[in-house]
């Protein structure tokens, strides 16, 4: 096997994939920003250029583990582009947490410990459950407290994700580095045999502003109504990282967790995308697409022949 790159980045954002001799593009951000002029100041903020990387480091993959776990939210530290920086994370030396990955009809209990220095949450984005349970923006765990969130899984196969929701802070403590997928699998899933294992493949695109320093959030009042860039691209908690695949169908489950960045997938062969999936779980049918849109929170379920 030959190793081929898996993201990289060009203006606003693009990246690519190498399948077998050709490249194949797998990521460009939306090439313009409009921007909304209000009398004394421009509302819209300004566009953040990515920086391309390098594409030496292996793409990380989150470990899984069920629905019986404990989060702890923490300042830590991530490897990204071979440096130690400071930054948030479920868990030690990393941003992102590990994958929850549970059957449909199962009950989960998933212990939540705050151990920042400031208020935090959990809401789970995409998934069915009670409001006492889901981190309302005003539920929030005090600072070296915990919580215990409980619900039972009542619904189809799919891809969610979860991140912090505190009132004024959730676009920070998600930029530096809280977030996580929860993948739900069920039997009418199981039944198509669709690429599993190594064959099955996270893919988290995130930007983020990155020094040595850590993880900068520092938005102007432009950005705090438009939104927060980052001019790197990571892709599971690493910068421009690449991926040894075979001649074979992968699944890709992606999830755009950055903050603001709206990213347009295409393969830069002319290839089609086979969406098999979206934020509502699996599609009645296949579409295959040249490309497609992806806003901040949503998640797609797509089929790449490599």
């Amino acid at each position: 096997m030959k190793r081929r790159k898996f993201i990289k980045n060009a203006g606003l954002g693009a990246g690519s994939i190498l399948a077998g001799s050709s490249v194949v593009n797998l990521l460009s951000a939306c090439g313009k920003v409009h921007m909304m002029n209000g009398d004394e100041m421009n509302m819209g903020g300004e566009p953040v250029s990515i920086k391309e990387g390098n594409f030496s480091m292996p793409l990380p993959l989150p470990n899984n583990v069920t629905g019986n776990v404990t989060l702890t939210a923490q300042a830590t530290t991530a490897n990204i582009r071979g440096i130690n920086i400071p930054v948030l994370g479920y868990q030690a030396k990393g941003i992102l947490g590990p994958t929850i990955r549970v059957n449909s009809g199962i009950n989960t209990s998933i212990n939540f410990q705050n151990n920042l220095s400031e208020n935090s949450n959990i809401h789970w984005h995409g998934l069915k459950i009670p409001a006492n349970m889901d981190g309302h923006p005003e539920d929030v765990v005090n600072p070296g407290s915990s919580f215990n969130y409980q619900f039972k899984i009542n619904q189809r196969a799919g891809l969610s994700w979860y991140h912090p929701h505190p009132d004024r802070a959730t676009a920070k403590q998600a930029f530096q580095g809280l977030a996580g997928l929860f993948i739900i699998n069920d039997a009418e899933e199981a039944a198509l045999n669709l690429p599993s294992g190594v064959y099955e493949i996270p893919v988290v695109i995130q930007d983020k502003r990155l020094s040595s320093s850590g993880i900068t959030y520092n938005p102007s009042t432009g950005e705090v109504m438009s939104g927060f860039m980052g001019e790197t691209i990571t892709v599971n908690g690493e910068a421009s990282p690449v991926v040894d695949v075979t001649t074979r169908f992968y699944r890709l489950r992606v999830l755009n967790g950055s903050n603001a960045r709206i990213y347009n997938l295409a393969l830069n062969n002319n290839a089609e995308l086979i969406i098999i999936g979206n934020d509502g779980g699996l599609l009645k049918n296949p579409s295959n697409v040249k490309n497609i849109l992806l806003a901040p929170g949503e998640r797609l379920d797509v089929l790449v022949l490599s």
